[in-house]
Formats: C-alpha cells, structure tokens, sequence
C-alpha cells in the first residue's frame, strides 16, 4: 500500500510539473487510520 501511494505522489509530481514548468512542486504521503493521505504543495519561486 505504501508503494501505492509513493507511485501516486510521484505520478502527481511529474503531471504537475509538466503542467507548469518551473513551478516547485513538492508531495508526501501522511499515515493515519490504516490509509493514506497525498499532500501536494505548490508554490512560485
């Protein structure tokens, strides 16, 4: 399941940053409650 969601975030990571070029794209995987939660952060520099 960890590996799941790893993929998902990394998945999220490069979409966005196609998407948006030059962009920080930043993600992590919070536990809780036998699931996952993805947390994607976006910011301009």
């Amino acid at each position: 399941m960890r590996k799941d969601a790893q993929e998902a975030v990394d998945w999220l990571v490069d979409r966005f940053s196609r998407l948006v070029p030059g962009l920080p794209v930043t993600a992590g995987i919070e536990e809780g409650g036998g699931q996952f939660l993805l947390v994607l952060s976006a910011g301009r520099r």
